[in-house]
């Protein structure tokens, strides 16, 4: 409305003053060439002219006011469309009307929006596609402007930030962790890439910071989770460590003793026997730190697979007593069977002998004081749950947890006495998980323990 307040009063009063102007131009021809008439004529005429104008006039200035009217109304149609343009209606149309040129620049006007349109939706489509590959991202991303404030953020940033990271807003006011902020602001201050580590910023994770300065200014900050890559670094070190020192205490009695036997030309043939004895019983326990190294190597491997197939639980429990007893007698240990079901398992025998091996390998040692190791099995929903208990001095809760890793051994002392690796519940662990079932123990001080796995029940048909 306020173009029409302002057009229209001007088209009307160019329209008059024109008017005006035509008539005083009639007016001085026709005394021009009139001026020989007599002056009543000339009055008369001029009268007529008057009252020709003022009808003129009469009836030119509804007309002017009627197309005065259409001309801003559509004039001021474009103003609202461009307004609508502007705030990013791109969906506004005009309806051009006729063959003028304001048709033709309606028409025009059209046309743009429609690219507009198209261009903007286009650029939407990119920008919700790029969001949504950042959001899918494993990594954590923020983007910042070079006076610190969050330019956009994906989900996984969110997630380990604990608190939301809102557009506009400085950085410091979302995320403390010094290491992060420093990195962004010397990729924004260097113009160029930055690196970091960072332990603080989500409790219990080690994140690497990749900082790199954007064109437009401000940084770009990648943050890699390196937790589980530490943690295999970690694992691999200790794991080389702890075989170093297996290896290194029977190596070193083995070179004494033999340097001993080397530089006694005529030993005692009792000492050498001793000396001899204790050289072969340190190379048996090589041997067997060896086999249970491969055996570990081979159940940790992604190419180990199972022959799994069906398999009476009351099979296995019944081999694994068999084959084991005499062992165990020999120990002085009664090894006997607390019954087992028929109930068909999918399982490897002989990967299950080795399970159960180890498990009452492992009861001898630590549960000799029993007299005594029951093994058996139970039905349970949707697997068979089988268990070795024996009646030692059980395990503390401190240790409970920690069991299962290689070479943790609850009586060091005790294990090296007896020649164990360390390695037999690590093994027993990966084979029972390989099966799709799972291991823990129950035990209490001065009551023996009892180790539990469960295995799962075989399909119908196969």
């Amino acid at each position: 409305m306020l173009l029409t307040r302002k057009v229209f009063p001007r088209l009307l009063g160019l329209f008059v003053l024109l008017l005006v102007f035509q008539t005083v131009a009639i007016e001085l021809i026709l005394r021009l060439f009139m001026q020989n008439l007599p002056a009543d004529t000339l009055h008369q005429i001029d009268r007529e002219a008057l009252w020709a104008g003022l009808l003129a006039l009469a009836v030119a200035l509804p007309l002017a006011a009627w197309v005065a009217r259409g001309v801003t109304g559509r004039l001021q149609r474009v103003v609202d469309f461009s307004r609508h343009i502007a705030e990013g209606e791109f969906s506004a149309r005009l309806n051009p009307e006729g063959s003028d040129e304001l048709s033709a620049m309606e028409t025009a006007l059209n046309q743009t929006a429609e690219r507009l349109d198209s261009n903007f939706a286009e650029l939407e489509s990119r920008r919700h596609e790029l969001a949504t590959m950042l959001d899918s991202m494993q990594e954590a991303v923020v983007a910042v402007t070079a006076e610190g404030q969050v330019r956009w953020s994906n989900s996984v940033m969110q997630q380990i930030a604990g608190t939301e990271i809102r557009s506009g807003r400085p950085l410091v006011h979302s995320v403390r962790d010094p290491e992060l902020l420093a990195c962004i602001r010397g990729a924004i201050e260097s113009h160029e890439v930055r690196f970091g580590r960072s332990g603080s910023l989500a409790p219990g994770k080690m994140l690497e910071i990749n900082a790199a300065p954007l064109p437009s200014g401000g940084a770009l900050a990648v943050l890699h989770d390196v937790t589980r890559i530490e943690a295999a670094e970690k694992s691999r070190r200790e794991f080389i460590a702890n075989v170093s020192h297996e290896l290194r205490t029977p190596l070193t009695s083995i070179q004494g003793y033999v340097e001993t036997l080397i530089e006694d030309p005529l030993p005692n043939p009792e000492t050498a026997r001793e000396f001899l004895n204790i050289i072969q019983k340190n190379a048996s326990r090589m041997s067997r730190l060896t086999e249970d190294l491969l055996a570990l190597a081979g159940v940790e491997s992604p190419d180990y697979k199972l022959a799994a197939q069906p398999v009476r639980a009351s099979a296995l429990v019944h081999d694994a007593i068999d084959s084991l007893g005499g062992i165990v007698m020999d120990s002085g240990i009664h090894l006997e069977s607390a019954g087992s079901p028929e109930t068909c398992v999918m399982a490897d025998p002989d990967a299950l002998n080795q399970v159960f091996g180890n498990l009452i390998e492992n009861a001898v040692k630590y549960g000799k004081s029993g007299k005594k190791i029951v093994v058996g099995a139970r039905d349970a929903e949707g697997c068979v749950e089988f268990w070795v208990q024996d009646f030692g001095p059980g395990i503390a809760s401190d240790h409970q947890g920690r069991i299962f890793e290689r070479f943790y051994r609850v009586d060091k002392a005790r294990s090296r006495e007896s020649g164990g690796t360390g390695l037999g519940l690590a093994i027993v662990k990966h084979i029972v998980q390989a099966h799709g079932g799972r291991i823990w123990v129950e035990t209490e001080l001065g009551a023996g323990a009892i180790f539990h796995f469960t295995l799962p029940l075989a399909v119908r048909g196969v």
